[in-house]
């Protein structure tokens, strides 16, 4: 009895160490795996944190690199730090292949401690010539860890000027709601403004009155307080005719043109185009080549044309076009390289017609009166601290005057000579010019179907008309040796008298009220006035080089920049 009862304790005894055994083993697997756990958790969140920290410092890596485009922009605007000019800025890279930055020398940033960027500008090449690349190598360093991140962006620098002389025909106030009346075709940029003529709001109702019609009862010729008006306006009293600035010459103020206006009708076989395609040999080689850019991969002459309408609508139909459809393979633009039209585009053909690389939605793009008709017959202006009563007193007090009207013919030799200009005409036809020559009369070259062949630089100026009825071309290279200005008061008349046939002219024009041509003449260099009158379709051609050569005392000749730049790719490499 008492063995066996000592003998079950044993048992019970012996069977609880066993499980208490079994219990401390558990718990040692159980504390393991508690303790695995714990150094996983430990490890995730040491890696995450240590995957933010390196996403943190990408993140800082990538605005280095941003900012450093951000610099390179501004130099490229602005100027370079070490005075280059306006869209001149790089920084050398001697390898021809452009992923190869090991010789470079960068424009270095120390943006903050531990973050610098290194800056690449080069002139691009290949499908990038004529482009501006920039490299910016962002680098970012906290301890032990540094990131680097490097942002590749192909930019576009766009530098025009945009006075007057830079087109091919420059439109002012325009008159009876057009700018251009007949057809035109047109090789180059065309500005046409529509700005309607200033004038004195006497009764300040901001609208120009062209005085109301009143019953003169005491016959003194002007209007008397108490006699009977027609209150045109329903504004209460009469309102008197109000001086206005009368550019044109018509007589009556010009409003400004508005939608339903048109600017320019192209129709036929007018169009505009943007190369000396289907210019008469004779003429192409008294020119500079065009320029060159690539286009599409591409290169090709090029006369950079824009169309730029402020006010009144451009109405195209028939065949007629702005631009071409580009035509791979071709050595010149088809293809215009912008329309800038507010009240946009017409006819029965529309923006069908338009081939822009900008398209067709733009609007007029410059600022109010950046770019002005100039004025030459009122207004004062300023020369060198003298200030003369309008521009033509200017031009004449500074000018070789002649008394009279002038009359050039070929077989006619013509001598005037002055300090200030001089010029002249043998029996053969063969003009030289120099300085400005003040005409207080009209001036003509003849005789019809005739040809005048001019060398020099020089400028006839009128305060009256200039009559054309005979070629007037350089004698070799217009304009970088020979260029003729003409400036007239009134009008400019090509080609208008009985007998005249078509003309071939190089030469640049100014006439403030009016261009008038009624043949289909070839004419290269610009004409800038308030108003066109163009018959038989003549065909006008852009020279680019005009505007950095002009000849002596062409009103508005100051250049006017504006300055664009163009983000047209970006890649992180």
């Amino acid at each position: 009895m008492n063995c066996t009862g000592w003998s079950i304790k044993m048992h019970i005894a012996s069977s609880f160490r066993n499980r208490r055994g079994s219990g401390m083993v558990l718990s040692f697997f159980a504390l393991m795996l508690v303790v695995a756990f714990g150094v996983s958790l430990v490890s995730i969140a040491w890696s995450s944190l240590s995957l933010s920290r390196r996403d943190a410092l990408r993140a800082r890596a990538l605005a280095c690199a941003e900012a450093g485009i951000d610099r390179a922009e501004s130099f490229l605007l602005s100027g370079g730090p070490s005075g280059e000019e306006i869209g001149k800025w790089r920084t050398s890279h001697p390898s021809s292949d452009p992923n190869d930055h090991s010789g470079d020398t960068f424009y270095i940033m120390n943006l903050a401690p531990g973050e610098t960027c290194r800056i690449c500008a080069r002139d691009g090449t290949g499908i990038t010539a004529g482009k501006i690349v920039v490299t910016s190598i962002g680098t970012v360093t906290e301890g032990s860890i540094t990131v680097t991140r490097t942002i590749r962006v192909v930019l576009n620098f766009r530098k025009e000027n945009v006075c007057v002389w830079n087109n091919v025909i420059f439109g002012g106030v325009g008159q009876s709601g057009k700018s251009i009346n007949g057809n035109v075709a047109i090789r180059g940029s065309v500005h046409l403004l529509g700005d309607g003529e200033s004038f004195t709001d006497l009764d300040g109702d901001n609208r120009w009155d062209a005085g109301e019609p009143y019953t003169d009862s005491n016959s003194n010729g002007q209007y008397d307080l108490g006699e009977p008006y027609v209150d045109t306006d329903g504004d209460g009293h009469r309102d008197s005719r109000e001086p206005f600035e009368d550019v044109n010459g018509n007589g009556t103020r010009d409003p400004a043109l508005t939608v339903t206006d048109m600017a320019s009708e192209i129709a036929g076989t007018a169009n505009l185009g943007n190369n000396y395609s289907g210019m008469p040999v004779d003429l192409r080689s008294r020119l500079p080549a065009p320029p060159q850019t690539v286009f599409n991969g591409e290169l090709v002459e090029t006369l950079n044309a824009k169309l730029r309408v402020k006010h009144g609508r451009v109405n195209i139909s028939g065949s007629a076009s702005v631009g071409m459809p580009n035509v791979a393979g071709n050595s010149i633009k088809e293809t215009v390289d912008g329309t800038y039209v507010s009240d946009g585009f017409g006819g029965n053909k529309g923006t069908a017609g338009v081939y822009s690389d900008n398209g067709f939605t733009n609007g007029y793009d410059l600022s109010e009166g950046l770019v002005r008709m100039p004025v030459i017959d009122s207004g004062e202006y300023t020369k060198d601290g003298v200030t003369y009563s309008n521009y033509l007193a200017y031009l004449r007090a500074n000018a070789t005057v002649y008394s009279g009207n002038l009359s050039l013919q070929k077989g006619v030799a013509t001598t005037i000579s002055g300090p200030n200009g001089s010029l002249t005409l043998d029996a053969a036809g063969n003009l030289t010019v120099s300085g400005v020559v003040f005409v207080d009369g009209n001036i003509s070259f003849g005789p019809s179907k005739s040809r005048i062949i001019y060398s020099g630089k020089g400028t006839l100026v009128t305060p009256y008309s200039v009559y054309v009825h005979c070629d007037l071309l350089p004698k070799t290279n217009f304009p970088r040796n020979d260029v003729l200005g003409l400036i007239a008061g009134d009008r400019i008349e090509l080609a208008t008298g009985s007998g005249d046939a078509q003309l071939t002219m190089a030469i640049a024009m100014y006439a403030q009220h009016k261009v008038i041509s009624v043949k289909q003449s070839e004419i290269a260099g610009t004409m800038v006035s308030s108003y066109y009158e163009m018959s038989n379709v003549p065909k006008v051609y852009q020279v680019p080089e005009l505007a950095d050569n002009l000849p002596p005392g062409m009103p508005g000749d100051d250049p006017i920049w504006i300055v664009s730049l163009d983000v047209e790719s970006w890649q992180e490499i």
